[in-house]
């Protein structure tokens, strides 16, 4: 087959890899050699456009996508039509991802921490959400098509079969678009399509991310789709996989409960920052000060809350953008105090994941403030990052 790489579309994108390809488009890494930046290109086949029908969908696409303007939906940056005029190759220009498919990502870890599977749920949900207001359903939700970039945050890509709600024809009645691993009972059946179907199919994502595999098999894919049309899904409550932790809650921390700590010396470690890491917002994060060759040259810098008036904390949850860095835990009764020797060590961090669940050793002491100490950066890193921090105790 000939290929497209090296390909200049319209005289501006440079067509350099092909990254995916589906029945009706091949996604390619290009070049925009006017703004000088790296998109990604969906361009149609040759053979798929000749189709009027298939030819607007394609267009439909972009037009839906287009207006769609959200953190966690692949931007659409240009569209066009390259060639014979008679014969077209319409092609969608969209923001470039670096990062992985999050059916990847599962193939990669297996399972995933609950902390992170709900993350990406959330982010993922308020991508459809924004949809849903317009009036546009995806229609074919799946991990193949949710990207998650290198700072961990996830994008919903690949509207090709959605539409308005309010929109007819070019689907036939009683036929199943999507993947059946993750189809809706309705969409399987046929019925009209709403957004509760993605949110179904949403569903079944984070069943996957939970436990490392879809809950139904079957010889082919209508027999999939038929177990989501009778079965009931099978329990996710299994052991290892979202264990309950009884009588335990989050401790509640006011707005300003987060300060940095420097004690050895600098100009703070971007204390204006340090709520971004309570905030409850993934996407904000405090971030130590840069160090050259990734050396901190002291020995730790930190971040540490008021857990006012106290509270014996059995664990810490962290989220972060810069996985790999290493350190303690620290809790004091009283201060905070100026320098680490006043502080009482309750847990080792090593090699800390983007989220991970941290158990404290507190025995039972009503500590005021909790000290999340970095004696070692990322590899091949200048600084490290927390945009989560939350304790949590015993009810």
């Amino acid at each position: 087959m000939t290929t497209l790489v090296g390909t200049l579309l319209s005289d501006r994108y440079r067509l350099d890899a092909e990254i995916g390809a589906g029945g009706m488009s091949t996604v390619y890494r290009a070049f925009d050699t006017v703004l000088e930046r790296p998109v990604a290109i969906k361009l149609m086949h040759r053979e798929t456009a000749r189709d009027s029908a298939q030819l607007e969908r394609f267009r439909r696409e972009a037009r839906h996508v287009a207006q769609l303007n959200h953190p966690h939906v692949v931007q659409v940056i240009d569209a066009g039509e390259d060639g014979d005029p008679a014969h077209p190759r319409p092609y969608i220009v969209l923001e470039y991802v670096e990062g992985e498919t999050l059916k990847q990502r599962i193939r990669r870890m297996g399972r995933l921490p609950v902390t992170e599977a709900v993350a990406y749920a959330i982010e993922v949900a308020r991508a459809l959400s924004a949809a849903h207001e317009r009036g546009i359903v995806h229609r074919d939700v799946k991990p193949q098509n949710v990207l998650v970039d290198s700072e961990g945050t996830a994008k919903v890509t690949d509207f090709g079969i959605a539409r308005t709600l309010t929109e007819e024809g070019l689907t036939a009645d009683g036929r199943v678009l999507g993947t059946t691993d993750y189809v809706s009972p309705e969409q399987a059946l046929g019925h009209p399509v709403t957004g509760q179907s993605d949110v179904y199919s949403l569903g079944i994502v984070l069943y996957e991310m939970l436990t490392g595999e879809v809950p139904f098999r079957g010889e082919n894919q209508i027999a999939v789709a038929m177990k989501h049309v009778r079965d009931e899904l099978p329990d996710v409550r299994v052991p290892d996989v979202t264990p309950s932790v009884p009588n335990v809650e989050v401790v509640p921390l006011k707005t300003k409960a987060a300060s940095d700590f420097d004690p050895e010396g600098g100009d703070g470690e971007h204390s204006d920052e340090a709520i971004a890491a309570i905030d409850d917002d993934s996407k904000s994060a405090w971030s130590t000060e840069r160090y050259e060759a990734g050396q901190l040259n002291k020995s730790g810098v930190g971040l540490y809350v008021d857990a006012s008036p106290g509270v014996a904390a059995t664990q810490m949850e962290l989220r972060t953008t810069t996985p790999g860095w290493s350190g303690e835990v620290y809790a004091a009764e009283d201060g905070p105090p100026e320098s680490l020797e006043g502080w009482t060590k309750v847990a080792t961090l090593t090699d800390v994941k983007r989220s991970q669940q941290v158990p404290l050793d507190t025995a039972g002491t009503r500590f005021r403030y909790y000290l999340v100490w970095i004696t070692k950066l990322p590899p091949d890193s200048e600084n490290a990052t927390i945009s989560d921090l939350a304790l949590l105790s015993e009810k």
